[in-house]
């Protein structure tokens, strides 16, 4: 089973806008030297929704290659379909993913009931394990948001269904309500960046799925939550609050532009290229972002 700390890789551009498989490779590395517990692709974080299918298939390729086993795969899906959804567990079987994060159908708003039969469908097609995601946070997906009530039966009828990710305004409160429903071998993570960590983890979450670049934060925390030590959490997370809220606190594709420019400071990739359409982003704002990282204790951080 998943747990702990599972970082969704963002994926580096070069000039044009293409993949920089290079760059990659090297945020694995970053991840994997810094201990974490799975490595996950094809996220918001990875910029998924903003690529071809070929490209998101190559990003596949490039982690699982660079990872060769060392730690679990979860591999985002966001199928338009259950006819989708299972062809596309089965292209990526090959590259043994822990987990298929799976975003629900957005494109219509076919009702609640509609998605749970897809999920609940899919759960038992799959012979991979799923993660449900949550995303109400992200314009598109703000209907396909599920009571806990529809959660736990999809989790119940469906035996590949083992994971949640809930995520965005009111988590923790969702996530409290959910977690007395579920079947004791399924797990909820939290998501958004870690801006909610501690009321996540206080609410039943069994990890984190957050971005890259300072999660020495959150690997600390959860290592001090598993010893049951909830107040040194709290400060583990208060010394960090003003690098997430500085990374994750304005928004998605705010938090895009600020770790790459981070990772690209550190040497880890060579362009902090976003692709369009993006917000704007204000190179004057970089000086005051990049003290807020160096007044930690990060690998990132310029002491």
């Amino acid at each position: 089973m998943l747990e702990g700390i599972a970082p969704i890789l963002f994926t580096p551009f070069d000039e044009n806008g293409d993949i920089d498989a290079d760059g990659l490779r090297n945020i694995v590395r970053f991840e994997v030297d810094g201990d974490v517990h799975a490595i996950g692709i094809n996220g918001f974080a990875s910029e998924a929704y903003k690529m071809t299918d070929d490209e998101r298939l190559r990003n596949v390729e490039i982690v699982a290659g660079e990872l060769a086993g060392a730690l679990p795969l979860v591999i985002g899906i966001a199928p338009a379909s259950l006819e989708a959804a299972v062809k596309q567990a089965r292209q990526l079987a090959p590259y043994r993913p822990a987990a298929l994060m799976t975003l629900p159908p957005a494109t219509m708003d076919n009702g609640a009931r509609a998605l749970v039969d897809f999920y609940i469908d899919f759960g038992r097609a799959s012979d991979v394990p799923i993660i449900i995601q949550q995303a109400p946070h992200i314009p598109m997906y703000r209907h396909t948001e599920l009571p806990a009530e529809a959660l736990a039966e999809i989790a119940e009828r469906a035996s590949a269904v083992k994971y949640f990710k809930i995520e965005g305004p009111g988590s923790a409160a969702k996530m409290r309500q959910l977690a007395p429903l579920l079947p004791e071998e399924t797990r909820m993570f939290g998501g958004g960046g870690g801006i909610s960590a501690l009321d996540e983890l206080r609410s039943g979450a069994g990890g984190l799925i957050p971005g890259v670049g300072f999660n020495e934060i959150f690997l600390a925390a959860w290592d001090k939550w598993i010893q049951g030590k909830s107040n040194a959490v709290a400060s583990i997370i208060e010394a960090g609050d003003a690098l997430i809220k500085a990374v994750s606190g304005s928004g998605h594709e705010v938090s895009l532009h600020m770790r790459k420019q981070l990772m690209k400071r550190y040497g880890v990739i060579n362009c902090a290229h976003v692709r369009r359409p993006a917000v704007p982003f204000a190179e004057c704002d970089l000086p005051a972002f990049f003290a807020i990282v160096d007044r930690l204790d990060l690998r990132v951080s310029k002491t």
